[in-house]
């Protein structure tokens, strides 16, 4: 083999190299053979529920883990509640940026006694801004006053425990990622 033919080989052997890896990329991409994993664990809105600017000044500073409390919610949100409380706890040295907060149009006449981490808020504006979210679920307020993800609450300690897991889990990701609150 001469020069000319070896340094025309390694040329292609080396745009070849490089070129391979963008091709192959593409063509996987293309096919739909990678799903980009998701990191959050709750359930995500698209588009977040904005707040108006009234409502947000309502709301104490920082980020925010709510529950709408109704006359219909028994079990399932002192279950809810209670992990609303120990999440806060469990949040540590970070706990002072979120505030677990029961949100209602009327006053409640629920025992909070027994969950004083979770502040009532009594803004029947601020229940019909949030009127699209599912039911007795547990959501998350950014500083800004959007709403994002949200949790299902079960009475059976157990599943509610693990749905309060995966909250502490996507909450300390947020705080980790915002320097807001």
């Amino acid at each position: 083999m001469n020069a000319v033919k070896k340094s025309r080989a390694t040329l292609i052997g080396v745009v070849l190299a490089f070129a391979l890896p963008v091709i192959g990329a593409k063509f996987v991409l293309d096919q739909s053979w990678y799903e980009g994993a998701a990191t959050n664990k709750g359930i995500m809105l698209s588009p977040p529920i904005t707040l108006s600017e009234a409502s947000n000044a309502t709301l104490p500073e920082g980020w925010h883990v709510a529950l709408i409390a109704d006359q219909a919610c028994a079990e399932n949100c002192m279950q809810a509640l209670y992990a609303m409380n120990q999440l806060d706890i469990a949040l540590g040295k970070e706990s002072d940026r979120v505030t677990p907060l029961l949100l209602s149009s009327s006053p409640v006449n629920m025992a909070l006694d027994l969950v004083p981490m979770v502040q009532p808020l009594q803004n029947a504006s601020l229940v019909r801004e949030l009127a699209a979210l599912p039911a007795h679920h547990l959501f998350i307020i950014d500083p800004m006053g959007n709403v994002m993800l949200h949790y299902p609450s079960y009475s059976d300690e157990a599943t509610m425990r693990a749905k309060a897991k995966e909250l502490l889990s996507d909450l300390r990701t947020l705080l980790k990622l915002s320097r807001m609150g």
